[in-house]
């Protein structure tokens, strides 16, 4: 099993991960990670009538999709994680193409988790006054997104480059994620580089860092989810 650690961690990070419960069990690592993943509505909401239907100990299929995402952001097989339904945070349990309820936290604090990819604790506000046409939105997304480590990375080499003119391209995968969460093109969005807190634009070709906030030391994972390597290898 190898873990890669970023250089930098989420900013008060410490708050919510320095205590992490690690139940070993063969080659799986069943340790809490200490976040909170905002599934798309659509999962939400299958999740939570099946809840309805089976209270307990049920598992709820993934899709191609939904298990790629999570593999991206370090919630590989056996790692557990929260989730709200219907304002209650649930516990939750990877499982190799599933995920199983572990068990009812309690009602959401906003203080003591962050949120992936939609970090949720954090709502943004941005005036545009360019109108809308097909194909396009000029809104902007009310929360901050947090790109995976990959997509950080080629945006912070951008702003390291002091050239903020061209784009940070996409994969076609990374398109399919922003759209299921609501971030269509033309929308502005708050989010994070490695270092920089930045304001972007999602356009046809890529996304627009249209102004570099802050800098900051803010990384998408915490430390111990920056894992490329499978849990189960």
């Amino acid at each position: 099993m190898k873990n890669a650690i970023l250089a930098s961690a989420l900013v008060m990070a410490s708050l919510f991960i320095g205590t992490t419960e690690t139940i070993a069990h063969s080659d799986h690592d069943h340790s809490y990670t200490g976040v909170k993943w905002e599934f798309t509505d659509q999962t939400n909401d299958n999740i939570k009538r099946k809840m309805e239907k089976y209270p307990q100990g049920q598992s709820f299929g993934l899709s191609r999709f939904e298990n790629k995402i999570m593999d991206q952001y370090g919630l590989q097989e056996g790692r557990t994680f929260d989730d709200k339904i219907d304002k209650k945070i649930f516990r939750f349990q990877r499982t190799t193409s599933r995920v199983k309820l572990v068990m009812h936290v309690g009602v959401e604090r906003a203080f003591n988790t962050i949120s992936l990819p939609i970090n949720k604790a954090l709502q943004t506000v941005h005036t545009s006054t360019a109108k809308s046409h097909v194909g396009h939105s000029h809104s902007h997304f009310p929360h901050e997104w947090v790109f995976s480590e990959k997509v950080q990375n080629k945006m912070e080499h951008k702003i390291k480059s002091g050239n903020l003119s061209g784009l940070v391209g996409l994969s076609k995968f990374d398109r399919i994620e922003l759209e299921r969460y609501g971030i269509r093109v033309g929308m502005t969005f708050i989010s994070s580089a490695l270092h920089s807190k930045l304001m972007g634009k999602l356009t046809t070709g890529g996304i627009q860092i249209m102004e570099v906030i802050a800098p900051t030391k803010v990384a998408a994972l915490p430390n111990h989810l920056n894992n490329t390597t499978s849990l189960t290898n």
